[in-house]
């Protein structure tokens, strides 16, 4: 995508509305995954590794790049804490490759699947707060509860119910005539598309509501799941790499828009000091 982009090749500018979509879909396909992946049935102390990495793990995360982000770039503390809540999250795409070796403790893999399809819950009110005082638009406290209830409670609540009205479907329809495997994995991508619609519809987050579909989806139907996981991975696989070649591309047109050696800095305390500071 580098190349393309340099040679001319391949034209992305930041606000591409083919890369949103790629991106989009991308995440969600790998969120929903994440969902349908996790094992519901372990026991209850092991669920204390995702919560703690989701909660205090977060924010001590977001204080360090914060801190350094002042430091480094000598932006404005809001600036700067609105970045470190950006970076703070666990980017699912980039954990897949992490998350589907055996070689890996499924505990540690559970624990980074979990956070990674959860942590907006922690992260999106930070950046919705600190985002809209950057633009001066604060409103009162009604609308404050307004939009952080469209954001985890409608949005969830919209991708679970698509989740669980897109299961009784299939299971009627089912119960008449046969219907091949290769069908039931398309139905999964319908439930995908159907479930991030329906989350923004409400005014919520898409991406909380798709894996709200798949963990009701996993706790209702995993026969579904299971003939959607390959057919899912491969889909997901293809938007990836379309995403990686379009975000190279974007790249291309941006290398001297920032200081490198700062940003090189910057990136290494995002990434090896930071995260394993905080866990």
């Amino acid at each position: 995508g580098y190349a393309l982009g340099g040679l001319g090749l391949l034209r992305v500018d930041l606000h591409s509305e083919a890369l949103e979509i790629v991106g989009v879909v991308s995440l969600a396909f790998v969120l929903f995954l994440d969902a349908v992946n996790l094992h519901f049935d372990e026991q209850r102390k092991t669920w204390m590794a995702p919560l703690l990495a989701l909660g205090p793990g977060t924010l001590i995360t977001i204080a360090i790049v914060t801190v350094a982000a002042r430091l480094i770039f000598g932006i404005g503390w809001l600036e700067a804490a609105l970045l470190g809540a950006i970076l703070a999250s666990i980017d699912p795409v980039v954990l897949r490759d992490v998350v589907r070796d055996d070689r890996v403790p499924r505990s540690i893999r559970q624990t980074l699947t979990t956070e990674a399809g959860a942590n907006d819950i922690v992260v999106l009110p930070i950046i919705l707060i600190l985002s809209t005082l950057a633009l001066g638009q604060a409103g009162g406290p009604g609308e404050w509860l307004l939009r952080l209830g469209q954001l985890f409670v409608l949005g969830p609540l919209a991708g679970g119910v698509v989740g669980y009205v897109g299961i009784r479907i299939i299971e009627t329809l089912r119960a008449h005539l046969p219907i091949s495997r290769e069908y039931r994995a398309l139905y999964g991508v319908g439930i995908v598309l159907a479930s991030y619609v329906a989350g923004e519809f409400v005014g919520g987050s898409g991406f909380l509501a798709v894996f709200a579909a798949g963990v009701v989806i996993v706790r209702t139907d995993y026969d579904l799941c299971d003939c959607f996981l390959d057919y899912g991975e491969v889909t997901a696989e293809m938007a990836m790499l379309l995403a990686c070649i379009l975000f190279g591309a974007l790249l291309s047109t941006m290398l001297g828009l920032a200081p490198i050696v700062p940003s090189l800095i910057f990136a290494f305390i995002v990434l090896v000091i930071a995260r394993p500071v905080a866990i």
